[in-house]
Order: C-alpha cells, then sequence, then structure tokens
C-alpha cells in the first residue's frame, strides 16, 4: 500500500518558518520563494501578527524587509535520548537557573521552557515525579536589578557577530559618565550576584568588567568585525581573581600561615597562581597569590582567623604623585578581639 504523501506546508507556515529560523527577507524575496505576489506577502505579514508572530519590518536600500527578533526564532524540535537521571538534572538545570537569569528577558523563556520539560517529562518518568520538584530545590536570586532589554540583546548580537561597540557607561568608582566608549564584548558572567560583560577595552587596552545596570546605550559598529584578545582564556579570566570584579590593578599578595593551618594550604590550591615557601625563621609558610581587586582576598584572609597573618605596604607605579603608605588588611583573631600582625611584609603592586 503506498503511503500518502504529506501535506504540503501553507504558505503561511512556511513564511513563518523563514523567519523564525532567523532569516531576513526583502519582500520580494519572501513572493520569489514562496510563488505568490508581493502584495499576498504583506498579507501574510498582516495575518501572522494578527496571530501573535510580532513580525519587524524595516526598509534597507529601499527595500521593505521583513524578519524576526532573536528571542522570537523558534528552533526545530530536537528529541534527545535522556536517562532518567539525565533527565531529573536537566529539569533541576532549570530551576537552578532562574534565580541567575532572573533580571535578564531570558527569564520568561526559561519558566516556559522549564514548563514544557516539566509537561513532556510527566507520563515518561518513573523515579521522580516531575511537578514535585520545584518544592524540593531553593536557588538564591543574583543580587542584580531587572536588566535592559535593549542593553542585553543588543551585546548579545554583537558577541555572536563579534562586532565591536560604543557603549555609554556609568562608573560608580570615579562617579562619572563614559560616553561613546569602544569596546569588544566577550562574554557575560555573573560575578558576586552583578551580572556584568567582560570586554576588551580599546582605551585602557585590557579586558575589563562592565556593569550591566550601568550601561545605559549600545551602538554597533555594523561594519567591523573584532578577534578576542590573543591568550585571552575565560576559565583563567575568572579564576585569577577571588571573584571580585577586575579594577585593572594587578596584586602579588603573600601571607604568612601559621600552626596547623599551613596543612590546609599544602592541600588543597586555593587560586591558580598560589605558591608557598617556608618563612625564614621556619615556623610557618609564605603563600603567595596574584590577584585582582583585594576585597575578596581580604575577606579570605580574615575567614582564617588569627593562624592567618599579613601586613601590606603599596608601592605605587613608578612617576606616580600619590605618595607610598602603608596598607592594612585588618584581621580579627576569631573570639580574641586583637589585630593580627606579622613580621613578614605583604607587597601589593597596583598597576
Amino acid at each position: 500500500m503506498t503511503a500518502s504523501p504529506k501535506p504540503r506546508p501553507s504558505t503561511r507556515s512556511r513564511f513563518h518558518r523563514a523567519l523564525s529560523r532567523g532569516e531576513r527577507l526583502t519582500q520580494q524575496e519572501a513572493a520569489d520563494r514562496l510563488g505568490v505576489s508581493t502584495r499576498r506577502v504583506r498579507d501574510l505579514a498582516h495575518e501572522l501578527r494578527e496571530e501573535g508572530v510580532p513580525i519587524q519590518e524595516t526598509f534597507e536600500d529601499r527595500e521593505r524587509v521583513y524578519y524576526l527578533e532573536p528571542m522570537d526564532w523558534t528552533a526545530e524540535t530536537v528529541t534527545l535520548d535522556l536517562s532518567e537521571r539525565q533527565s531529573l538534572a536537566l529539569l533541576i538545570a532549570t530551576q537552578a537557573a532562574r534565580p541567575t537569569l532572573g533580571p535578564t528577558p531570558l527569564a520568561g523563556s526559561l519558566d516556559e521552557a522549564g514548563a514544557a520539560l516539566e509537561e513532556a517529562l510527566g507520563p515518561n518518568v518513573v523515579s521522580f515525579v516531575p511537578a514535585f520538584e520545584s518544592d524540593r530545590w531553593h536557588f538564591s536570586r543574583a543580587m542584580s536589578v531587572d536588566l535592559d532589554p535593549d542593553v542585553f540583546w543588543a551585546l548579545k548580537r554583537a558577541m555572536a557577530d563579534q562586532r565591536p561597540v560604543r557603549i555609554d557607561y556609568y562608573s560608580a568608582h570615579r562617579d562619572a559618565w563614559s560616553r561613546r566608549r569602544h569596546v569588544d564584548p566577550l562574554l557575560f558572567a555573573v560575578r558576586k550576584g552583578a551580572w556584568i560583560c567582560a570586554a576588551y577595552c580599546h582605551r585602557r587596552e585590557a579586558v575589563l568588567d562592565f556593569n550591566l545596570v550601568d550601561i545605559d546605550a549600545v551602538d554597533a559598529l555594523e561594519d567591523r568585525h573584532f578577534e578576542p584578545p590573543a591568550g585571552f582564556d575565560r576559565e583563567n579570566y575568572f579564576e585569577g581573581r577571588f571573584g571580585a570584579l577586575a579594577s585593572g590593578d594587578a596584586h602579588t599578595v603573600r601571607l604568612r600561615v601559621e600552626g596547623d593551618k599551613s596543612a590546609y594550604f599544602r592541600r588543597k590550591c586555593y587560586h591558580p597562581t598560589q605558591t608557598i615557601r617556608p618563612a625564614e625563621d621556619g615556623e610557618a609558610i609564605v603563600v603567595t597569590f596574584e590577584v585582582q581587586g583585594l576585597d575578596e582576598i581580604a575577606a579570605f584572609i580574615r575567614s582564617w582567623g588569627a593562624a592567618v597573618r599579613s601586613w601590606t605596604r603599596l608601592h605605587w607605579p613608578s612617576g606616580s604623585r600619590r605618595r607610598r603608605r602603608p596598607w592594612r588588611i585588618s584581621m580579627k583573631g576569631r573570639g580574641s578581639g586583637e589585630t593580627c600582625r606579622t613580621h613578614e611584609p605583604l607587597s601589593c603592586i597596583t598597576g
């Protein structure tokens, strides 16, 4: 028996599918592909809008162009063969991602995807009940205010296309605006509860962090293209920082670790740059880190109590007008109420 041929998709669904895949079609291109008149293409766009499809249109070289924003693209149906444990992990991952993505325009889409996954798994798994899993997990929300969708998507598109951008950025440190700053956006990250964009700054000639809530405008340079800086590594960029936002300042931090606490540093590497040597008096070890930002390393030192001590001097760059002065990480011994000191100098070099 010969199987009946599948019905050909309607002209409207073919038009919608093309736009959903990210295609930008001029009115004439759509007419040629669909085998209809340009007037019919206008009617199709109108009908789809009435059904809730947010079709956009613009004029390029005096031609009407139809497109969908990236957040409105539709993926092709994907079938995955997952074990029940893998399915559980994926379901939990959607819940774990909600706090992080909460401030972003992706939050609603994630909720919809999670609900669709829960519904699809419901009748097909036996070792857990998908509808009950949300009651068994809790993940804290990122400490960021909601992000501007226009800023978020403009940076996201620039990253994908490797297009440099100019941004208006507010520097809280200087309490001033930096206008039309030329940067190459490399990646998004959440650090200390804040959404940031790591980008190569052409003014500073370095990769820096820009808090997304402080970016007011993004203007993509459509006629340009960038390559990531030579040697830039995403994991190493963040691992070398003790979780602090990049300040552009490099610090060499040396700690004197006494007593049984030294065994912890010998057994575990707390930072990729960690090195250890015996102290000159033979009664302790000296641990050295290369870090950016001092707030996180100071909190790390204080967490050890009196057994980890430091004395710091700032060495200002040559030619600086600022006077060299002592700088102290003040540490209270747990329960002792005494401020700890050492005989070992702990050098911090500010770049």
